[in-house]
């Protein structure tokens, strides 16, 4: 089976072949690995795609995430400003809604004459061309709630999901109304199949269950749903321990739920077995970043020995990768389940 054919199973709750893994988003490693800068790729798709698709053959991850470490840039399409870092992704600099007027000015068609996503776009569709039938290709962006926190600056939507109720959920169904729409030319025009949805906001360390069930869970499945029309798959990625919202979640209706390495994994597949395929969740930091080789190994055995029974799982870090984390581990990570070259 081909690397894409053997996630596809896994998200359809099969049992594939062989355990599915994935290297989660990548952006930031990926860009460092290259000795480039975010920056260096704005206006040159054909080099940010032949970087992912080097990057892509040379871990040999399952789904391959171009986009990822962009995710701000959606935000500074329609009005914000990016400040760049010297390590990591770019930040947007400021929250630019402020009040329920800004979320009315602000207009999602900006986003198909900037710069930066047009970039993306046509990147990810070269990726897709090339590699796309041996690889499954999937755009990420951040998830509604997270997007909405983008724009109307964390702390803020925090203290508003206690004040001002409505005008939350208007900034989250807009952000959601956004995020769909830098989807649909990647799905439409360029025949993607599968996207990834990074909703860190929505994590179980920032917000309750009751807020994440008001707040964040209506737009994202309001998303995945209008994704899955257009006959894409989402793969969802929620930071965080959110043991008390798995059920929550799986109601998003997403092909799989990508668990952080702070929920008992072993836990989550006897909870959502037969629901929702569920990735993780090996420590991105203490073991992928900090690991020897052999801890790798065993770290990921480990997830496979606790989840990986009756299908419907992929191994995977419990987060996006950092850009330290070592080649060895990443090919010992990968190895565990499949040949590395």
């Amino acid at each position: 089976m081909r690397p894409r054919d053997v996630i596809l199973e896994a998200f359809e709750l099969g049992t594939p072949e062989r355990v599915p893994v994935v290297i989660y988003g990548g952006g930031m490693w990926t860009i460092k690995n290259a000795g480039r800068t975010f920056q260096d790729f704005v206006g040159r798709p054909e080099e940010y795609a032949e970087t992912i698709i080097k990057t892509a053959r040379l871990v040999r991850s399952d789904m391959v995430y171009p986009g990822s470490g962009y995710n701000n840039f959606l935000a500074a399409a329609i009005g914000g400003r990016i400040k760049v870092r010297r390590v990591g992704a770019p930040d947007l600099e400021a929250p630019i809604i402020n009040t329920p007027e800004d979320v009315e000015a602000l207009e999602i068609e900006r986003i198909y004459e900037d710069k930066v996503i047009r970039t993306i776009w046509r990147a990810s569709e070269m990726v897709h061309e090339r590699i796309g039938d041996r690889y499954l290709v999937g755009t990420t962006a951040w998830g509604p709630f997270t997007k909405a926190a983008n724009l109307r600056g964390v702390e803020q939507l925090m203290r508003d999901t206690y004040k001002n109720k409505e005008f939350v959920k208007r900034v989250v169904d807009f952000a959601g109304e956004l995020i769909l729409a830098f989807y649909e030319p990647l799905i439409k025009d360029a025949g993607m199949e599968a996207v990834s949805i990074a909703d860190p906001t929505a994590s179980g360390d920032l917000i309750s269950k009751r807020q994440f069930t008001e707040f964040a869970l209506p737009a994202l499945k309001e998303l995945v749903k209008e994704l899955e029309k257009m006959g894409a798959r989402t793969f969802l990625h929620i930071c965080g321990n959110t043991s008390d919202k798995l059920h929550e979640i799986a109601e998003s209706g997403a092909s799989c739920f990508s668990l952080d390495h702070k929920v008992d994994l072993a836990m989550a597949k006897r909870e959502l077995s037969g629901r929702i395929c569920i990735a993780g969740n090996v420590n991105p930091v203490a073991v992928l970043a900090e690991g020897t080789p052999e801890e790798v190994v065993s770290a990921a055995r480990e997830c496979i020995s606790s989840a990986a029974e009756g299908g419907g799982y992929v191994l995977c870090p419990g987060c996006d990768i950092p850009p330290t984390v070592p080649l060895k581990n990443i090919r010992a990570f990968v190895g565990t389940v499949k040949e590395v070259e």
